[in-house]
């Protein structure tokens, strides 16, 4: 258990109880034990002093891709969560892949209890080279799934697609779709548009996206199942998302920060690190988005993190494996909006912290007394640039390389518990 830690003098932020006000926090025994404008200090073993920055629940990353450990220069438990602790992330989510599906019991990665950042996994949905048949949820919720998903590939069959919900209902969980065609997206990496046209690239059409909520929808109003939206970028994609919330089904929606600050002007050189999934959208696309979290329809931003091997993001951008580095970079990229005029703070974070610990019922993500002192201390103003080579991760495959920042975390507590300090 950990001792007694004051902090004061802070700017906190809090969006799950919608406070922002000068004072600071008391932490006893990994737990926040006061959140007032003045502090007793009396009996703390340790006095921080926020000078007037900012403190707010540490983030929690509901999209995290892992790699299987097969590379000696690959991405370790270890350098994903130094990641996560020095972009202010204290809980991360490894959802399945192509690479690593989840979809056995055998096949969830167990953690230890010490590990500095709390690691949660996501089970795949379904089975098989196509997802034709539906994974043993029952099997993988026992064994700790949080929530059930499929990556990349939308579940192409319908009626695995009800079972699968059918089935998910009767657990309590969440089932993720990425929100596509299966027809309409299969082998594209590009958005439909006068410039992959121009370009030649298979493209993917933004209606694809609201066929497949309307059928996910549809699908979930029918088994009584709760249907994540995972990753919605398009315009098309919101007007459905608003529509199936009319009617009585359990929805909640994501959006990957690529979406909320990159558009397919950004690919125009065709550089691999520009290469996701779903591809990169239109500038109307990406201003759709940001308004839809100022008003409050985005439940959640992941970072989507993927780490990727050199050889893979330099292959030609249709070839080149779709993912980018995020998690130390998914804060700044926020609070870029929020110093632009895109966003206020209290948005920005809520859909970091209370909006995801909502989803799937976790008590941090707050600032309440009783709740994980899970925590991090953000520096607004300080500017920074963006070099890959001083990631904790060993990949590089970074969408924001060269990017000015303004604001980063200073310091990451979990538990109650410094994991990360940027003075150190």
């Amino acid at each position: 258990m950990t001792g007694s830690i004051a902090i004061i003098n802070a700017r906190v932020i809090d969006p799950a109880n919608d406070r922002d006000f000068h004072g600071g926090v008391l932490i006893e025994d990994g737990l926040i034990a006061q959140v007032d404008e003045t502090i007793d200090t009396t009996s703390a073993e340790e006095i921080i002093d926020a000078k007037g920055r900012i403190l707010a629940p540490a983030l929690i990353d509901l999209r995290v891709a892992r790699e299987p450990g097969l590379t000696p220069d690959g991405e370790t438990l270890e350098t994903l969560c130094r990641g996560a602790a020095a972009g202010g992330i204290g809980t991360m989510v490894l959802a399945p892949n192509a690479v690593t599906p989840n979809d056995r019991p055998e096949s969830l990665p167990s953690f230890s209890s010490e590990t500095p950042v709390r690691v949660l996994t996501a089970a795949g949905a379904t089975q098989g080279l196509h997802g034709e048949a539906m994974a043993e949820l029952g099997l993988l919720s026992r064994a700790g799934a949080i929530y059930a998903g499929c990556g990349d590939q939308p579940i192409n069959d319908t009626r695995t697609m009800r079972r699968v919900l059918a089935y998910a209902s009767h657990l309590d969980l969440w089932v993720s779709a990425r929100p596509a065609d299966a027809h309409l997206s299969s082998d594209t990496v590009a958005l439909e548009s006068d410039w992959s046209a121009r370009l030649g690239l298979p493209s993917e059409p933004g209606i694809s996206e609201r066929i497949a909520i309307e059928r996910d929808a549809s699908l979930a109003e029918l088994s009584g199942g709760k249907l994540l939206i995972d990753r919605l970028s398009t315009a098309s994609g919101l007007d459905a998302l608003r529509h199936v919330r009319q009617r009585d089904i359990e929805l909640a929606s994501t959006v990957a920060i690529a979406h909320l600050v990159l558009n397919e002007i950004d690919a125009g050189d065709l550089d691999g690190a520009f290469r996701m999934t779903p591809p990169l959208r239109a500038e109307t696309d990406r201003m759709a988005l940001v308004e839809a979290i100022a008003n409050g329809e985005i439940n959640a931003v992941v970072s989507d993190h993927r780490p990727t091997p050199f050889d893979d993001k330099g292959e030609p951008f249709a070839l080149a494996v779709p993912g980018t580095l995020a998690i130390e970079t998914m804060l700044g990229s926020l609070l870029g909006l929020v110093h632009d005029g895109q966003l206020e703070l209290m948005d920005a974070l809520q859909v970091v912290t209370s909006g995801p610990a909502d989803i799937l019922g976790l008590p941090q993500g707050r600032l309440s007394p009783g709740t994980p002192a899970d925590l991090i201390l953000i520096d607004g103003d300080v500017p920074w640039v963006c070099d890959p080579d001083e990631f904790a991760s060993p990949r590089g495959n970074s969408a924001w390389a060269g990017r000015r920042f303004q604001g980063r975390v200073l310091q990451t507590i979990v538990g109650g518990c410094t994991i990360h300090n940027y003075n150190a």
